[in-house]
């Protein structure tokens, strides 16, 4: 609930005003009322600040100009507003340059109030998504969170919470310019995630109950996420009190990130597991490296590729997770190296592990991926290889990614459809656009749908969805907001009115 304080030094016209909010307004609540600009402003010191601070102009002590601008100075975020007679007007159009957003008149209408308490609550709605956006921004990078700040702007008493992970885990090594995702600001279920791959839900616990909300999330998957060759779910069937909101995104992270194994469909349930999968450490067992080293040594580079292959073959099998095949995987790359026995561009190689171990539909997918990473410099290029490599063939790949924006795209498919390699397609994106693929359809396709926003036969929203390729507009919706920073319905008001 909204937190207002009301500030009147006639208790008649401050009690109009609570029985007002008390009777018709579920969403405010009256923290307190003061009878002068001093005794409103230690009230704050006690209790907090408010969200709206309704005050009078000519009270003792201290007025409400004076009050609104000390409120400023020590609450920014305060809306003010005055209440003024006629012959204060000028009192009020005054306050305005110390910091008030409105004020209404004496006496009060309540038709005028009804749109006064319309305007401040859509800015409160606003004001609090975007401090829901700060927090989660924080929780999910594992960033300290106030409590009170969370019970502030999370305002139900508790919430369930689960990931849903599409493939691979994101990319640890950055992506200039990437955005999380965020939830709609008129959905129930807030939903954010690191990128266009996952969602993280949190659902308010008045709406759902335990056996309700592990239900919803299973539908969801197929709802609202798009075609993948694989998905991990962590679901904690157990709300949580508000408070601790931050330890469970924590806590669904990491069982997350230590869980997800290649082309495994996962739904874990936060109760059920022991915590006692293997992640990306190695460990001490480097038996494997024996042979890889002997083959690098006497530079038997096919034997060692297959070698390579045969074990990440075996490791996939043996469900390891994503993490833990890394780790390995990585070890081997560092006893190329060390050899010279294959290419190790450092931070190609990184950028390019990362995005076939987030995109691999299946082993073979992977195996190919790695020992393209490994063994590119190994054997001779073809010449047809050596003409993929120019500015005129990618320019005729995003000419086919264009052509089929509105299909569920992947590095595969387009790879497949052009004749390349993941790896190579990969390679051909981090040289031409600076950016994986992944980053790049999504830019391509949120620009399309600005196009289409704008045109003069409208659209509906879930229309320019399908167009550029998300079956689901609550989705589409998320990832535009990322994008640009507003929905799609406030894209087109923003762009209309700039036009006029």
């Amino acid at each position: 609930m909204y937190q207002v304080m009301i500030v009147d030094d006639e208790p008649m016209a401050a009690s109009l005003i609570v029985n007002i909010i008390k009777r018709k307004y579920s969403n405010f609540d009256i923290m307190g009322t003061a009878y002068d600009g001093e005794e409103a402003l230690e009230l704050m010191e006690k209790k907090g600040e408010p969200d709206v601070l309704i005050t009078d102009i000519q009270m003792p002590v201290m007025n409400g100009l004076k009050l609104v601008e000390e409120t400023k100075k020590r609450y920014p975020e305060v809306l003010s507003v005055i209440v003024s007679g006629y012959q204060e007007f000028e009192y009020a159009k005054q306050a305005i340059a110390f910091g008030v957003c409105d004020y209404i008149l004496k006496p009060i209408v309540p038709s005028e109030f009804a749109k006064l308490i319309k305007k401040i609550e859509e800015k409160l709605r606003q004001k609090y998504y975007k401090e829901r956006n700060v927090l989660m921004h924080r929780m999910v990078n594992e960033l300290p969170v106030d409590e009170k700040a969370l019970r502030r702007y999370f305002q139900s008493e508790n919430y369930y919470g689960a990931i849903v992970r599409l493939n691979g885990l994101p990319s640890r090594y950055g992506e200039r310019g990437r955005k999380e995702i965020f939830s709609d600001i008129n959905e129930m279920i807030l939903a954010y995630g690191r990128d266009t791959q996952e969602t993280l839900y949190l659902c308010p616990g008045e709406i759902v109950s335990d056996v309700d909300y592990e239900q919803m999330i299973r539908r969801r998957i197929g709802k609202e996420q798009p075609e993948a060759a694989y998905v991990t779910t962590i679901i904690r069937r157990k709300s949580v009190p508000v408070g601790q909101i931050g330890e469970m995104v924590r806590e669904l992270y990491r069982k997350l990130d230590a869980s997800i194994i290649l082309g495994k469909n996962q739904t874990l349930i936060i109760e059920e597991t022991d915590g006692g999968q293997s992640t990306g450490a190695p460990g001490r067992d480097y038996e494997y490296l024996e042979e890889l080293e002997y083959l690098a040594g006497k530079q038997k580079y096919d034997r060692l590729q297959k070698k390579t292959e045969e074990l990440i073959r075996k490791w996939v099998k043996e469900e390891h997770t994503q993490l833990w095949i890394e780790g390995r995987v990585r070890q081997i790359g560092y006893l190329l190296q060390r050899y010279d026995a294959g290419n190790w561009d450092y931070r190609e190689t990184e950028f390019l592990m990362d995005d076939i171990f987030s995109t691999a539909e299946n082993v073979e997918q992977l195996c190919s991926g790695i020992s393209d990473i490994f063994f590119k410099d190994v054997h001779e290029e073809t010449a047809s290889a050596q003409k993929t490599d120019t500015e005129e063939y990618f320019e005729s790949v995003k000419k086919y990614i264009q052509k089929h924006m509105s299909e569920q795209l992947s590095l595969h498919s387009v790879s497949k459809a052009v004749g390349v390699s993941q790896t190579y397609l990969s390679r051909l994106f981090r040289k031409y656009e600076d950016a994986s693929f992944n980053t790049y359809l999504t830019a391509l396709r949120m620009e399309k749908a600005k196009k289409l926003l704008l045109r003069e036969e409208k659209m509906y929203v879930k229309d320019v969805a399908e167009q550029v390729g998300y079956k689901d507009q609550f989705y589409f919706s998320r990832i535009f907001y990322s994008y640009t920073g507003v929905r799609p319905s406030e894209y087109v008001e923003k762009e209309t009115i700039e036009t006029i």
